[in-house]
């Protein structure tokens, strides 16, 4: 063989090896790919088949839902369209104030223009409190606040009352408002100056018996220091008064708290009472009402402070101090009493004037306290205010300042306390409040009806 043919012959047969060998490789690789997009074709078809079924199978319901995510995770509910038009309810412990009243409104201007430590205004009609508004604090510059229960010191105001007692005394014939002083003190009658001898009792509680009026400090501190009880003191007092000459002619008006304790000592030796036990058991007892004698603190530490207002400044006064009203004439001026209760006093005064009975005393008796002598009744100053007959008190003792005003025809009535005085221009303002709201609450009634 020629040595080329035998290489040729290697030669085609390296060749023919590798294209086998090529051929193997390549058909191996066929199969790893058909492998391959066999399984790419099934995961599209999967793919596929998945997206179709959520096509055709539609939302997933609302009831079908699930209602919660986790045990402590919950989905709330849609609201209803009532629920958001519903009004949201306030956070529980948060207060929303009521808007003021104009009564309140009122208190706390006038508190503020005249630097008052409280005030306290109510209006009444014959059968129940119309309104009343209070505020303020006991005692200037504290944080502890008024109430309408706590005791104010009613000064004159007192005199009312210890007149309506007598008047109980004269109904059951004890008493006699024309009753005289010799008739009243036969025990002293040849030793009174005779110009007391003929002057009655209803001249002592309307200010024209001719006694001095002993309603400055300077003749409270002329009063002897008495001994014994307050009834015997005021026995003392009123032998002192009537044995003396007169400080001036009866049936002149002249103010006197003498008068008043002058009469506390007839109808105290006449029924062997104290004036104190007779106005509890005839006068307070019956109405069902709370008094107190002196400073309303001395009645307890949660009552107020009375005031003195001096150049715009306001100075507590300490009751432990000596000043006060001298025990012969505290049936002139020294009960105490909240506003509700003095309230219940004046309705009954205001009824008798609209000839309505009460148990105390009865509408005819009443009036008969109301007549005036002169420009004074039984503890009432008589006038026309704003054309309007008008029953109307102050009391004062230079520390609380108090006024009632009562005008039947209206029916009525408005009381105002403050634990302070001294400052004569907040009076006047105080005093003009009282018409001004009369007016104000009877326009309010005529316009309700």
């Amino acid at each position: 063989m020629h040595p080329l043919d035998c290489e040729d012959s290697g030669y085609v047969h390296d060749v023919r090896e590798v294209f086998l060998e090529k051929l193997l490789l390549i058909q191996w690789y066929n199969k790893q790919m058909s492998r391959r997009a066999r399984r790419g074709w099934i995961s599209m078809a999967v793919v596929l088949l998945v997206v179709a079924a959520g096509a055709f199978t539609g939302p997933v319901l609302r009831t079908d839902a699930p209602t919660r995510l986790r045990a402590d995770i919950v989905i709330p509910a849609r609201p209803t369209s009532l629920q958001l038009d519903a009004p949201i309810p306030p956070l529980a412990g948060i207060v929303i104030p009521a808007r003021p009243t104009a009564l309140q409104l009122d208190v706390v201007t006038l508190r503020q223009t005249y630097r008052l430590p409280s005030l306290e205004i109510c209006v009444i009609r014959a059968d129940s409190v119309v309104d009343v508004s209070v505020g303020g604090v006991r005692k200037a510059r504290g944080t502890d606040a008024v109430t309408s229960r706590d005791l104010f010191h009613l000064g004159s105001m007192t005199k009312a009352m210890t007149a309506t007692m007598l008047s109980t005394l004269v109904q059951e014939g004890k008493l006699s408002w024309d009753m005289t002083m010799a008739e009243a003190f036969p025990a002293i009658a040849s030793v009174m100056d005779s110009r007391y001898s003929d002057v009655t009792l209803e001249q002592l509680v309307t200010h024209t018996s001719g006694l001095a009026s002993y309603t400055t400090d300077r003749e409270w501190a002329s009063i002897p220091p008495f001994t014994g009880t307050p009834a015997q003191q005021r026995q003392a007092f009123a032998r002192m008064l009537l044995t003396r000459p007169p400080f001036g002619p009866a049936g002149v008006y002249r103010y006197s708290n003498a008068g008043y304790a002058v009469a506390a000592a007839i109808a105290e030796r006449v029924t062997g009472k104290t004036w104190e036990k007779l106005m509890q058991q005839r006068v307070f007892g019956p109405l069902k009402i709370r008094a107190a004698y002196g400073w309303p603190l001395l009645s307890g530490d949660g009552e107020p402070w009375g005031h003195r207002i001096k150049n715009g400044v306001v100075t507590p006064h300490n009751p432990s101090d000596r000043y006060r009203v001298p025990t012969v004439l505290a049936p002139a001026g020294d009960v105490s009493m909240s506003i509700l209760d003095y309230s219940v006093f004046a309705r009954l005064h205001l009824a008798g004037l609209e000839n309505i009975d009460r148990s105390v005393l009865s509408a005819a008796d009443i009036q008969r306290l109301h007549q005036p002598v002169l420009e004074y009744s039984c503890g009432w100053h008589e006038e026309l205010i704003d054309g309007v007959p008008t029953s109307w008190h102050r009391g004062t003792c230079d520390t609380f300042d108090t006024f009632v005003l009562l005008q039947p025809s209206r029916d009525i009535g408005v009381i105002i306390f403050t634990n302070a005085d001294g400052d004569n221009i907040a009076a006047i303002a105080l005093f003009a409040e009282l018409s001004r709201l009369a007016g104000l609450y009877a326009a309010s009634s005529q316009a309700a009806h």
